[in-house]
């Protein structure tokens, strides 16, 4: 293995403009993958993370909705006088709202999400204090907001309205359709007089109760019980972005696997007359096709290497507002398909040193 190794480096030192420019490709290969992935899990991000954090597994939402929140409604009076809702079952409304920072240039567009600050939608806060149940018109927003100078005290009101809000904490990965969501008690939201009592786009339970689900059901007619994962998939253009972005990612892949095995191809070929002179003194196909692997291994290696710290140095210097997420597992997972990829070409290529003649090799006689 050492004299292996040994060989694959000295081969990678005696060419080293070659193997530099093939290690170059698989670089820009492997930093755009990373990069358009962190733009898709980015977009995912900014588009529904708010549900995949939310502590709930089960959605009733409307049959003609499309499985999409904001267009399902339920007048929940029924429910309330049926179903106590210390039985498992929670209200989830969004509405939308536009919220200006007082004497600043601060213009956003927020969902408002009235809730139970003791229910299982509540996300908690990881800045500032809680919410509590009260008529008081205290906000907890996503902390995104911070980076467009928000802070804990600050007043947000509405123009339209005239309603003013006091923002009291943040909470951590609270975004859907692009927007960030501002957490109110119901009965702050119900003071405010701008949407009917008892109105829900959908109903939640924390977990699967078939029994629960039934009697809700025989209650609000009209109505499907849908995954979490459904709800995600079906949120406004959140399918349409990643099966787009996931298809560039695949053509890279694709690409990576021709543009490679036609280099170590092309390499293989030029070292015919080596391979022949080693096998002439002794030396066995094993040899030689481990001695390619590794010296494909340790360029794929140091390559992919640089990609994911070049990825790290684009994100530390991206804009604020840019949807980049870097996932560090997402991207050992491509790492390791690249690194695949690149070991199959030269196993492919490895194919022709197995077939390499000594004597015809050396001599080129027929």
């Amino acid at each position: 293995m050492n004299e292996m190794f040994a060989l694959a480096l000295k081969e990678i030192r005696f060419f080293k403009v070659k193997y530099t420019l093939i290690g170059f490709i698989l670089f820009l290969i492997a930093a755009l993958v990373f990069i358009v992935s962190g733009l898709a899990r980015g977009l995912a991000f900014d588009t529904a993370v708010a549900m995949e954090e939310m502590d709930a597994e089960r959605f009733y939402l409307e049959t003609d909705a499309d499985e999409q929140l904001v267009r399902s409604r339920f007048m929940l009076s029924d429910l309330e006088e049926e179903i106590d809702r210390e039985a498992g079952w929670e209200p989830l409304l969004l509405h939308r709202i536009r919220l200006d920072l007082v004497d600043s240039d601060f213009r956003e567009n927020v969902t408002l999400v009235p809730v139970d600050p003791d229910s299982f939608v509540y996300p908690g806060v990881v800045t500032g204090e809680s919410i509590e149940s009260s008529t008081d018109l205290y906000i907890v927003v996503d902390e995104s907001l911070q980076a467009d100078g928000v802070e804990v005290g600050d007043q947000l009101y509405n123009e339209e309205s005239e309603l003013q809000l006091t923002v009291v904490g943040f909470a951590e990965n609270q975004m859907y359709s692009h927007m960030p969501l501002a957490y109110i008690a119901e009965d702050a939201f119900a003071s405010m007089e701008i949407v009917p009592d008892s109105v829900a786009n959908a109903i939640l339970l924390q977990e699967s109760d078939e029994e629960l689900e039934a009697r809700i059901e025989n209650i609000i007619s009209g109505g499907n019980w849908l995954t979490k994962d459904a709800v995600v998939q079906a949120t406004p253009g959140y399918s349409a972005q990643q099966s787009s972005l996931m298809m560039m990612i695949a053509f890279l892949i694709i690409i990576a696997v021709f543009v490679l095995a036609s280099f170590f191809y092309i390499i293989t070929i030029q070292k015919i007359n080596q391979f022949g002179v080693l096998k002439a003194i002794g030396a066995k196909n094993s040899f030689l096709v481990g001695a390619t692997v590794l010296q494909v291994f340790s360029l794929a290696v140091i390559s992919i290497g640089v990609a994911i710290a070049f990825t790290v140095f684009v994100q530390m210097n991206l804009p604020p507002g840019m949807p980049f997420v870097f996932d560090l597992s997402l991207l050992f997972v491509y790492s390791g398909i690249l690194l695949t990829v690149s070991l199959l070409g030269a196993l492919l290529s490895s194919v022709k040193i197995v077939k390499v003649d000594p004597q015809q090799a050396m001599g080129r006689a027929e």
